[in-house]
């Protein structure tokens, strides 16, 4: 998925019915998948972005952004006229804390063309939950071609059962939550009954929790002094899927991601790639 986040850095958060004059504001392309997609890029991995943008008046801006990572776009939507998601962020330089409003246009996907995907060339695809229409087809082929399938868990979504079928790594945030499934121990159980050979929670400051091949887990995540989390979670599973892709081992893979997700959070969001040497950080 990807969204035209405007977003404004703020002394304090504005009260009902005033104005608010933002120390700092930027206009970016986001969304889980294309801030995975970017942070893997910039790690160094070949990195196609399947999402759809269609023709609206951002659609030049969101391409150009995003291809000057070098990342190859594939749009099964290309010349459809549409509206983009929207997302405007409001972040307090106080502490951090950030407010999100977006919206997202009708959810009727029905004009999602088939894809033409050499789904073989891929070493592993990452999925962040949205476009069910599009994603379970691709998922399903990559299971026939033996891809490894890694699902960013945001939150739980339309069709997320149907897409779980054909994915082998689930990793997703506490706020992830499995209908009728109340504690970590029946969580990952419902995962290892859907047959996923590995899987993680993280939750934020925390450890991250895991099992693999049926083992429970924990791996510790260094501290940092936080100054804002605005993209975290994305860079976090674009670093893993850059780890996980060169055969880091999976709790290498997740303490590696944790490290690079932590540094781009003692920095402002504001602050520009080159100065923090590390992914730009978007919103999830």
């Amino acid at each position: 998925m990807n969204t035209i986040d405007i977003q404004f850095l703020v002394a304090r958060f504005p009260e009902a019915n005033t104005k608010a004059r933002a120390i700092y504001g930027d206009i970016f392309t986001g969304g889980p998948a294309t801030n995975a997609a970017i942070a893997c890029a910039y790690l160094g991995s070949k990195v196609d972005l399947l999402t759809p943008i269609g023709e609206h008046v951002f659609s030049e801006f969101i391409v150009a952004d995003i291809k000057q990572f070098g990342i190859r776009i594939l749009d099964p939507i290309e010349g459809f006229k549409g509206n983009p998601t929207l997302s405007g962020i409001i972040t307090s330089q106080k502490n951090g804390d950030r407010t999100l409003i977006y919206y997202h246009p009708a959810d009727d996907h029905a004009f999602i063309s088939s894809v033409n995907l050499n789904i073989i060339v891929y070493k592993l695809v990452l999925f962040d939950g949205f476009f069910p229409e599009l994603s379970i087809p691709v998922a399903e082929k990559c299971r026939q071609h033996g891809i490894t399938t890694i699902l960013d868990g945001g939150s739980w979504k339309r069709k997320t059962d149907e897409l779980l079928d054909y994915v082998d790594v689930v990793i997703c945030s506490s706020d992830f939550k499995v209908p009728g499934k109340k504690s970590t121990d029946s969580v990952f159980s419902y995962f290892q009954e859907r047959g996923i050979t590995y899987a993680a929670i993280t939750r934020g400051e925390k450890s991250i929790l895991y099992t693999q091949k049926n083992s429970v887990g924990e791996t510790n995540i260094d501290q940092v002094e936080v100054v804002d989390t605005l993209g975290a979670g994305d860079i976090f599973h674009g670093a893993f899927c850059h780890y996980f892709g060169l055969e880091y081992k999976f709790t290498d893979s997740l303490k590696k991601a944790s490290q690079i997700a932590g540094e781009s959070c003692k920095n402002a969001w504001h602050t520009t790639m080159d100065e923090q040497n590390l992914p730009s950080q978007r919103p999830g």
